[in-house]
């Protein structure tokens, strides 16, 4: 497993960065694999998109988008318990994000230089439920 999942840069001109980085990816074996018209993404064959570029949203600056990968979702739950007690901003909760892939569980923090840090991993598919019985430890079998 790798550490860094994707990056994305906020541009002013997502049509040039765009032709610009069509030819650079291009060159290093990848491909333009997302296009919507605020976000395009790069990919090299047969990987997820890892590069992408959106539309500046921050007039003032530019946030920058750093998604880390985790192993699995209580670690997405003990940054964002790690995050809170820090009193840092808390931009999502975690939560599955089916808008991305039906499995993809997130947290979005704010990092102490102002960056929109993601942490996520690909939720179990096997969702616990939780119970409304109380536990009750078993007693010992009697013998007859």
């Amino acid at each position: 497993m790798t550490l860094l999942d994707h990056v994305v840069l906020q541009v002013d001109d997502l049509n040039a960065i765009g032709d610009w980085y069509d030819q650079v990816v291009s060159l290093a074996g990848g491909a333009r694999t997302f296009d919507t018209p605020t976000l395009i993404g790069y990919a090299l064959p047969g990987q997820p998109a890892q590069l992408f570029f959106s539309l500046a949203t921050d007039p003032g600056g530019r946030q920058t988008h750093l998604a880390l990968r985790v192993e699995d979702e209580a670690t997405v739950r003990l940054v964002h318990e790690f995050a809170t007690a820090a009193g840092a901003e808390i931009l999502h909760e975690p939560r599955l994000w089916p808008e991305y892939a039906p499995d993809y569980y997130a947290v979005f923090i704010r990092d102490p230089a102002g960056n929109n840090l993601e942490l996520k991993c690909q939720a179990s598919t096997a969702r616990p439920t939780l119970s409304t019985q109380p536990i009750t430890p078993a007693r010992p079998s009697q013998p007859n």
